[in-house]
């Protein structure tokens, strides 16, 4: 092996005690320690194991409640949770269909295992993710992948954005106030197009920003180079007008 794995840690994630357990052997046969490797029974679980913990690879099944694993991948990738965004991520599935591959390609999966998994094909995927080049660290690249389940929906909500035009622009900029990246709000409107500093357009003017946003920007000023954000702090009934006229839930 061109990896040593002695020093590996991996998290098993699968709804089925007997694969965690078949699994663990199999990575235990490979030279893993059994201190190294960590199980969890969902991705919900799993997100409490890596608040906790700092693991090496996720080994992990697709289908699972109350939070799969395509719904997990996307966590780690938008940075949501303590580990690396680039985190090294094997499926595991009796499931291949086109459009789940077709998915996991979208959110940088480094493999996947057709189940029931068998020790040489576990151990190719596990060694080649491990080897392979890292995907660039770019959460906001990963937040408009809809993976179509109601977890997905309910956390990561699909913004409206208003129409830009040229009135936009004066009731925006108006009461336009900066704020420090980590004192802006839910809900907070922009009042100026968002751009990375390598020039990329990160958010519309005009949107509400959400949780999932201001974290990945405070998380990752030196990468995005946002420090303020240009907000709009619009008066009751310039903010009714605005809800009301673009189209923008409360």
């Amino acid at each position: 092996m061109s990896v040593d794995l002695s020093n590996i840690k991996v998290l098993v994630v699968d709804d089925q005690l007997l694969v965690r357990t078949l699994i663990s052997q199999v990575l235990r046969n490979f030279g893993m320690k059994s201190e190294f490797i960590f199980q969890a029974t969902d991705g919900n679980n799993a997100l409490h194991v890596l608040a906790a913990r700092h693991v090496d690879i996720i080994l992990c099944d697709m289908q699972m409640a109350p939070v799969n694993g395509m719904d997990l991948l996307k966590e780690i990738r938008c940075a949501r949770t303590s580990n690396a965004p680039d985190l090294p991520f094997v499926f595991l599935s009796g499931h291949p269909e086109r459009n789940n591959i077709l998915m996991a390609s979208k959110l940088h999966a480094d493999g996947f295992v057709i189940k029931p998994p068998k020790p040489n094909d576990i151990e190719k995927n596990l060694l080649t993710a491990l080897e392979r080049p890292r995907p660039a660290v770019d959460p906001f690249a990963y937040l408009s992948i809809a993976t179509g389940t109601e977890y997905d929906a309910r956390n990561y909500e699909r913004q409206t954005v208003p129409q830009q035009s040229h009135d936009l622009d004066i009731l925006l900029e108006r009461f336009l106030v900066d704020k420090d990246v980590k004192a802006a709000a839910p809900g907070d409107i922009l009042s100026k197009d968002l751009f990375a500093s390598d020039g990329r357009l990160l958010l519309q003017r005009g949107v509400k920003l959400q949780k999932v946003q201001l974290d990945i920007l405070a998380k990752h000023q030196a990468l995005y180079g946002v420090h303020t954000l240009p907000i709009a702090e619009l008066p009751q009934d310039q903010m009714i007008m605005y809800q009301e006229h673009y189209g923008i839930n409360p």
